[in-house]
């Protein structure tokens, strides 16, 4: 016997608890909505209600907002009521009765599966009632082909690698733009030292770039250079201090330019040349499309606020972050390593949104210490990174600034004495040796480059009296790699 009445149709699954916990999730951590963007879409969810909150959190987020119960709020139906309570009661219930953003990936997948067991239903229900009274104009292989058809649409739309724009399609357009793009010199933004275009390609708009280094190694110095090369071209830059002021940054860059010591100049012990040279570095920069922006304490809602307000305000075409360790981590409840990587999602959204090139400066962490103890190099690799290895996913070029000077000027002095036979040397001395072969000299390491390949290792040299770094055509040649 059938467990239903002939005239009452079984209800369609719904997914309505795991709608629910997406939607909390989501409104706890906005950074979740990427685990889910690529495939689940609004139409996917049962409750139009549910479908409205998703959408507005997706173009919330898209741009770089924070989408909570009280940033949502103004863009819903906050007065209608839903069982009971209005929605913007609703919405703070969601969020206080969501567990976790961990599983936010397996909700999302729960609710397109039902989307596509309701959608199979339906269809299913349709080609029976076209088979029982089917139209003049269609035969049995005509039904048969539509349903396959329309199967195959909801199995494709439910996969969530079959959501994309049809290679076909996507290829003119991205032929004619790389051909528009390779005669406007507008287009790109160069590197200061050609050693670094030639082994990085020149920095484009929408894309996120890593820039490791050893605390002390340069990262400041060379990013002002960078900042100050692109706005004498042409390019609006910005320097985001989180870790110096205003002054000290200006300053840094003054001397760079100048050639005045900065310590003359943060002491104004200057002569009348200096002087005379201070005062048209401050004449000639007065229109230079070149800001320095100071932060205290700073999370990415900061940065996201201050550079749509400058984007809008004064066009910029590239940002600098100094630097990736200072600023507030988000989602205090996940692991350091998912937190860490959530920044820099953060930060290429907001490249993408804006149209604008973000460097944003990563601090080495000390592993290399304990390699060197083991008898292996000081060389930067991916796993040196502030958040490990793990953060190249997020970024579209990624390289490192070495410099071993100071390095090994931290390591001699912690070597223990040790005897050694007549004629042998030291380990100390021979590090002393290497130290001397490295002065002033730095390398640009290449770890990824969307396109092009890495690995290239081009030698560049560093002036430490102007905090400056300078081109040269030498390359890292396999005797000096050896003892990295």
């Amino acid at each position: 016997m059938n467990a239903y009445s002939g005239n009452v149709k079984p209800a369609l699954p719904d997914a309505l608890e795991a709608e629910q916990a997406l939607l909390g999730a989501l409104m706890q951590n906005s950074d979740a909505y990427w685990r889910v963007a690529a495939f689940l879409k609004p139409i996917h969810f049962m409750e139009d209600i549910h479908k409205r909150i998703y959408e507005t959190i997706g173009t919330m987020v898209s741009q770089g907002r924070s989408a909570n119960p009280i940033t949502l709020k103004p863009y819903l139906p906050a007065s209608e009521m839903i069982g009971g309570i209005t929605v913007a009661q609703y919405l703070v219930q969601l969020v206080a009765e969501a567990v976790t953003v961990i599983n936010a990936y397996d909700y999302g997948r729960a609710i397109i599966e039902v989307w596509a067991r309701s959608q199979i239903i339906s269809q299913m229900e349709d080609i029976i009632q076209m088979a029982r009274t089917m139209p003049i104009d269609m035969t049995p292989e005509k039904i048969i082909a539509h349903a396959a058809g329309e199967l195959t649409r909801i199995a494709q739309e439910g996969n969530e690698r079959a959501g994309s724009t049809k290679y076909g399609v996507l290829l003119p357009a991205a032929v004619t733009k790389a051909a528009q793009d390779s005669d406007n010199t507008a287009a790109r933004i160069p590197w200061v030292l050609p050693e670094m275009s030639g082994a990085l390609g020149d920095i484009r708009r929408g894309n996120l770039i890593g820039f490791m280094s050893d605390s002390g190694g340069g990262k400041t110095s060379l990013s002002l250079q960078q900042c100050r090369f692109a706005a004498e071209r042409g390019f609006k830059s910005a320097l985001f201090s989180i870790e110096v002021t205003e002054e000290e940054a200006a300053l840094q860059a003054a001397a760079q330019s100048t050639r005045i010591s900065l310590s003359r100049i943060d002491n104004y012990t200057l002569d009348t040349q200096e002087t005379a040279n201070l005062e048209r570095e401050i004449a000639s920069s007065t229109d230079l499309p070149f800001y320095i922006v100071g932060f205290g304490e700073c999370s990415l809602s900061d940065i996201r606020i201050k550079a749509e307000a400058m984007v809008k305000s004064h066009g910029l075409d590239l940002i600098v972050i100094d630097h990736a360790k200072m600023i507030s981590l988000p989602n205090p409840k996940d692991m350091f390593a998912e937190r860490v990587n959530a920044l820099y999602r953060g930060l290429k959204a907001i490249a993408k949104n804006l149209n604008v090139a973000i460097v944003i400066l990563i601090q080495r962490n000390d592993e290399w210490k304990g390699r060197w103890k083991a008898g292996g190099s000081i060389r930067p690799i991916m796993g040196d990174a502030y958040g490990g290895s793990s953060v190249k996913q997020n970024l579209d070029v990624w390289f490192s600034l070495y410099r071993p000077e100071p390095l090994y000027q931290e390591l001699i002095p912690t070597m223990p004495p040790e005897r050694v036979r007549e004629g042998e040397l030291t380990k100390k001395q021979v590090m002393l040796g290497k130290l001397e072969q490295c002065r002033s000299r730095a390398w640009i390491i290449n770890h990824k480059r969307r396109r092009g390949e890495p690995g290239k290792s081009p030698e560049i040299r560093f002036d430490g009296e102007y905090t400056q770094f300078l081109s040269t055509s030498e390359q890292l040649d396999e005797a000096f790699e050896g003892f990295l």
